[in-house]
């Protein structure tokens, strides 16, 4: 399996290719373009965040948890007109809640390499970001989903990597682990498989439509401006 740094850096590759092509178009700002990167990175290591021990599951928790803390921050502020002290309070509060409470309760509820370590849910992680970056903070649609095909590269990049760290080359031989991270479900966890199919299914239904982005990148300039760029050492010589 590979390691922490690996796919960090296996996902910022990534993460780095996707983001060049797209400032190639010029289609999206710089601010933009540097989301999608952070996405890509994030997918990278949301896998290992059923992993007890992992540097992933601490990472994810304290970054939710002060994100969750300042939007309970804001709300308290708009709606209730709080005190500082209150305020503080609160932003604490959820902290707690979440890098201990949710953190303990998940890794309780989980194990590693189960269905965490799977297509699915990769697919089931992204379409919830592409609703909730929709309905809920109105993101355009074009940026949603490419927000969340930017997170399901990272996290498909990621299962692809502990596959690849499960073949052993010197001695030519696969190791215990493989076939354990690029799955499509548990057979030992036939219900839950079928749940969280029944979750993905359901995503897809409330998902935005995806013909924009269908139609950004079936776009035929798209494609020659991309192959212009791609070698343009005629351009040098000419």
């Amino acid at each position: 399996m590979a390691n922490f740094n690996t796919h960090i850096a296996g996902a910022m590759m990534v993460s780095g290719i996707g983001i060049t092509a797209l400032m190639v178009t010029r289609t999206f700002p710089i601010s933009t373009l540097t989301a999608y990167f952070i996405l890509g990175v994030i997918g990278g290591i949301l896998p290992d965040i059923d992993s007890k021990s992992s540097i992933a599951i601490r990472w994810i928790f304290n970054t939710l948890g002060i994100a969750v803390g300042f939007f309970g921050v804001l709300y308290g502020n708009i709606f209730y007109h709080l005190s500082i002290l209150e305020l503080i309070l609160i932003w604490i509060g959820l902290f707690i809640l979440i890098r201990y409470g949710l953190a303990s309760l998940f890794t309780w509820l989980t194990i590693h390499r189960g269905l965490i370590h799977s297509i699915p849910m990769g697919i089931a992680i992204g379409l919830s970001f592409v609703i909730i970056s929709r309905y809920i903070l109105e993101v355009p649609i074009l940026e949603a989903w490419f927000g969340g095909i930017f997170l399901l590269i990272g996290f498909i990049t990621h299962l692809l990597l502990d596959e690849l760290y499960s073949v052993d080359l010197r001695g030519v031989r696969l190791k215990r682990s493989f076939g354990t991270a690029l799955s499509l479900g548990s057979l030992q966890a036939p219900i839950k498989t079928l749940l969280l199919y029944l979750v993905t299914g359901a995503l897809i239904y409330y998902a935005p439509p995806i013909d924009s982005f269908i139609r950004f990148i079936q776009n035929d300039r798209l494609h020659q401006l991309l192959l212009k760029k791609l070698l343009p050492l005629k351009d040098w010589f000419s």
